[in-house]
């Protein structure tokens, strides 16, 4: 009964008066949060400091747009995959790159839509091959510069990729980044959008330009979070707002074109929510669009807001994504 309500498309003052219920019957159920533990993320506000994350041990505001989140380890092996918070009228997007200032580092740039460098707040998640967790970072030359073990890479055209991993990943989401797969700067802002691949360990992945054009030559960092990830929510959301797939009690519907919300069985403030546009299923994932978190309506409820590129008028639009939320 809770599941059918969730997966509705809609929502109404009784589903939001049930996030209420739910949140309520299912918090005080839940363990208090460890204070550290292995999964690395940040939450950063507009102005460089730090919200909240875990394993972060500082954050520089470089300069407009431009930040470094220092962690309390080496992440030169890893995967950054990072979404903006929705601050201004239109979205932003967000770019990442190995730290600048140091190896623990993680370098992040937020862009508004024409590629100029404007301070923006976001989230940012660190996938270094966890249980539960699978990566590949992509470069320049369609070059699988660094991933988990045995994964490969097929580039398939223009902008077109098969990131294959040698365990099976259909029940998984698939959050990605453009991001520099060294310590350096994505100069011309694009987009990457994510789908299902022809067989069970394959995520399909296009780069796109900001016209929404198939593009070659964007490095993208491509992080595979499943629902046996420790402390992580996994959500595979449809257009309409219904759960394609996703982790043991996640919940999501939509109230309004473009506008989702991710319910979940425990508090989320502590946490980092990532999301990506990308189809639900093996569909190409044909309309670009922009991401962004937005408040919840509740302590366990996340908001994400999806909207066209701003070329095409940057309007919310109902597209299907994949998300995590990383506690």
């Amino acid at each position: 009964m809770i599941r059918r309500l969730f997966r509705s498309s809609v929502a109404t003052g009784a589903t939001v008066t049930a996030i209420a219920a739910i949140s309520t019957a299912f918090l005080g159920a839940v363990p208090a949060q460890a204070s550290t533990h292995s999964n690395l993320f940040a939450s950063v506000n507009l102005n460089g400091t730090l919200a909240h994350g875990n394993g972060v041990s500082g954050v520089t505001h470089i300069g407009t747009g431009q930040y470094e989140v220092t962690f309390s380890a080496d992440v030169q092996q890893c995967a950054y995959v990072a979404t903006t918070i929705n601050a201004y009228s239109q979205a932003l997007q967000v770019f990442t790159a190995g730290g600048h200032l140091s190896a623990d580092g993680v370098y992040v740039e937020t862009k508004n839509q024409g590629g100029g460098l404007t301070d923006g707040p976001f989230n940012l998640v660190v996938d270094c091959g966890l249980p539960g967790w699978s990566y590949a970072v992509v470069g320049y030359n369609a070059n699988l510069v660094r991933s988990t073990p045995g994964a490969t890479l097929t580039s398939l055209g223009a902008g077109r990729y098969d990131v294959t991993f040698p365990a099976r990943i259909d029940s998984c989401a698939y959050l990605a980044t453009v991001g520099d797969p060294g310590h350096g700067l994505v100069f011309s802002p694009g987009g990457v959008y994510t789908g299902s691949g022809s067989d069970p360990s394959t995520v399909y992945v296009e780069t796109k330009n900001q016209g929404g054009g198939l593009s070659a030559g964007i490095p993208f960092h491509l992080a595979v979070i499943c629902p046996a990830a420790a402390r992580a929510k996994v959500a595979v959301v449809a257009a309409n707002g219904r759960l394609a797939r996703g982790s043991h009690r996640i919940w999501s519907f939509s109230e309004a074109s473009g506008q989702y919300t991710l319910v979940t069985s425990r508090p989320v403030a502590a946490c980092a929510a990532v999301a990506t546009r990308g189809s639900a299923d093996t569909a190409v994932p044909f309309d670009p669009a922009t991401v962004e978190i937005v408040p919840g309506t509740a302590r366990n409820a996340v908001g994400i807001q999806v909207r066209q590129l701003l070329f095409f008028g940057g309007t919310l639009a109902s597209e299907s994504f994949h998300a995590a939320l990383v506690c």
